[in-house]
């Protein structure tokens, strides 16, 4: 089951968007700020964040660069009731999947979750391809290595 770290600190909205993913099968675990938040997904296992931006002790853009920091492919999504150009351009720009504006419509964050977790597993392909071809370049120079020594033996 795919965990959700939901940072909010709006009770009510923190309290709908959890109830709303327990509903789509999805296991949630909350934090009040960026703060707890940052050391709840330090300590945890998560598939996903979706966070506020403008909260108490650390905001939600502050805790959005420390985690691409320690796990860049983590799919992140951004909501505010204060949106703007400026902050929309520093979310996407520090890594945030998704931008979207409160009141949130609950059809298309499933959708936006949905394209996340899509775009992730495409993201750990290409890594994976990209280690598997370094691997395989690195490698060249033993096969070579080998070649001669065998056409030396025999």
């Amino acid at each position: 089951m795919k965990r959700i770290l939901v940072v909010e600190d709006e009770r009510d909205i923190r309290d709908v968007l959890t109830e709303t993913l327990h509903r789509w099968g999805y296991e949630t675990q909350t934090a009040e700020n960026g703060k707890e938040g940052l050391d709840a997904f330090l300590a945890g296992d998560f598939s996903m964040v979706i966070t506020d931006i403008r909260m108490p002790i650390m905001d939600g853009l502050e805790m959005l660069k420390q985690i691409k920091r320690k796990k860049p492919l983590t799919p992140i999504v951004v909501a505010t009731g204060y949106p703007s150009v400026d902050s929309a351009v520093d979310c996407l720009a520090e890594g945030a999947d998704f931008y979207i504006v409160k009141p949130i419509n609950m059809d298309d964050l499933k959708v936006k979750i949905s394209k996340s977790f899509a775009q992730a597993q495409v993201q750990a392909k290409l890594l994976a391809s990209e280690r598997l071809n370094r691997l395989l370049l690195v490698s060249i120079p033993l096969w070579i290595v080998l070649g001669w020594l065998v056409s030396r033996l025999f």
